[in-house]
């Protein structure tokens, strides 16, 4: 299977799990929607990690110094989402249904770039 297919697989599935995270938290623990959230990201950041270092990129590089990267460039592409979605909206007028799906698409383009590139870049010999 191809990197980048590889890498969707691992977003669908973590969409899932932290979709389901989020929603057993705040509906069934009655946890604040808040912190339900956070929990929720927190976790499936952690498993994205993994699944994308041993599976997607299968990279030999240093574990704690890929996940600092790997943290670095979430909160990086969830502000060039966020800045999509709204310059679609504020700026371009597009509806803002179809301008998150522009900045999912930025979201995941500039994810999986950078983490192939810079996070994941040392492979096994």
């Amino acid at each position: 299977m191809k990197t980048f297919a590889k890498f969707l697989v691992v977003g669908g599935f973590n969409t899932i799990l932290g979709l389901g995270i989020i929603f057993t938290l705040y509906n069934l623990l009655k946890l604040d929607y808040r912190l339900a959230n956070l929990l929720g990201y927190c976790v499936v950041i952690i498993i994205s990690f993994y699944l994308n270092k041993y599976w997607t990129f299968n990279s030999a590089g240093n574990r704690g110094r890929e996940f600092i990267w790997f943290v670095f460039i979430f909160v990086l592409s969830y502000l060039l989402n966020l800045f999509t979605v709204i310059g679609c909206v504020e700026w371009l007028k597009i509806e803002p249904n179809l301008s998150q799906v522009a900045g999912m698409m930025t979201y995941t383009l500039f994810n999986f770039a950078a983490n192939k590139k810079i996070t994941f870049s040392i492979k096994p010999d």
